[in-house]
């Protein structure tokens, strides 16, 4: 069995759902170390309520530049106890009661074997600079939390995206919480007159408003709402709707808070309830074609292994959102998982492997063009 292939069913048996990323990091600092890697951990897991900082780890190169590769050490909650097994057909799962993990743990594998493959070929290449983040699956939180003066890469790819070996994710959107609170006024049941019923006036607040699918590449979601006394014989005075909004170009979704924002005045007016409206930019995008050096390194050597490139607008945030906000240009890549954070998650062997080639080409590429 190849060793990638071994390092991702010991990974996932692990367990390690964001702030509690321990045993993933210890593994995975232990592999980099007898890789030539020198390891460091922030203090990012203090600030988390966690047990794990980031890991940074830098292996000297010999030729000029430096270049990141990222994944994230967490997953979502449903992974522990999980037992791996290989089908027939050439897909990792897991026996259908937990996640499997592949999100993230096939981008820790992937990494690992490309440091494996280079220190086995001996070739020259640039710096690298492998940055493995906690809480991905929770905010970005952990990527959001390093401190960038501890960063110099130029370029990063990162190993973090659902799909089939060949699709490389180009575009990422910025991303906007918003948090709604609609103050009315406390009666007895009896006399509902006497009160103002903030669950009426949200409802009728939000009944008409745009949302979800706003074009190719903005969404909107209305994801909780919260509120009400504990017993229906009270008027309720108080909720609290909390949304997010998405897009790969900032005016759009600026435009969108502020339409959000005056369709909910407008239409809250008549109820007598109290309207409090926020919103907080979470991160920015990215937004790359084969113009650009990063995407011209990926869809070279991924023409270079036979396969064909598919370009791809995600509309999930990632760590790369955050490192280019820091001014360093990233794109993440498929690796043959799907139906992450499900109970058929899946990995596909065969292009988990070729995902290692992979990026062993795309550090030697970027390596040549910087030499």
């Amino acid at each position: 069995m190849e060793q990638i292939i071994t390092e991702f069913l010991e990974l996932v048996k692990l367990g390690g759902a964001s702030r509690d990323e321990r045993a993933v990091a210890d593994y995975m600092a232990e592999k980099l170390e007898a890789l030539g890697c020198t390891v460091t951990e922030d203090d990012a897991g203090k600030k988390t309520g966690g047990n794990t900082g980031n890991l940074i780890a830098r292996l000297p190169g010999e030729l000029p530049g430096c270049l990141m590769l990222s994944a994230h050490m967490d997953r979502v909650s449903n992974g522990y106890h999980i037992k791996p097994s290989i089908t027939e057909e050439g897909e990792i799962v897991s026996d259908g009661t937990t996640i499997l993990g592949a999100d993230n743990v096939s981008g820790l594998v992937v990494i690992l074997d490309a440091l494996r493959r280079l220190k086995n070929s001996g070739k020259k290449h640039s710096e690298l600079e492998i940055v493995l983040s906690i809480c991905e699956e929770d905010g970005i939180l952990g990527a959001r939390l390093l401190d960038p003066s501890l960063l110099k890469s130029d370029m990063c790819f990162i190993f973090d995206s659902t799909g089939p070996l060949g699709q490389v994710d180009t575009k990422r959107p910025y991303k906007a919480m918003i948090d709604i609170e609609v103050i009315g006024k406390r009666s007895h049941g009896g006399s509902p007159e006497k009160g103002i019923n903030a669950i009426k006036a949200a409802c009728n607040m939000l009944a008409g408003i745009r949302e979800g699918r706003l074009d190719e590449e903005t969404t909107s979601n209305l994801g909780v709402f919260h509120g009400g006394p504990k017993e229906p014989g009270t008027v309720c005075n108080y909720v609290q709707v909390r949304c997010e909004a998405r897009s790969v170009q900032k005016q759009k979704l600026m435009d969108y808070l502020a339409y959000f924002e005056d369709y909910c005045k407008e239409h809250i007016k008549g109820s007598g309830a109290e309207l409090k409206f926020r919103y907080e930019i979470q991160h920015g995008n990215y937004c790359y074609t084969e113009e650009d050096e990063i995407v011209r390194i990926a869809v070279g050597e991924l023409k270079a292994m036979d396969i064909e490139p598919k370009l791809s607008l995600t509309m999930e945030g990632c760590d790369g959102n955050i490192y280019c906000a820091h001014g360093i240009p990233c794109i993440s890549f498929g690796m043959g998982n799907a139906n992450a954070h499900s109970l058929n998650e899946k990995a596909d062997v065969q292009e988990l492997v070729r995902s290692g080639e992979l990026a062993e080409r795309l550090v030697l590429a970027y390596s040549a063009e910087h030499a």
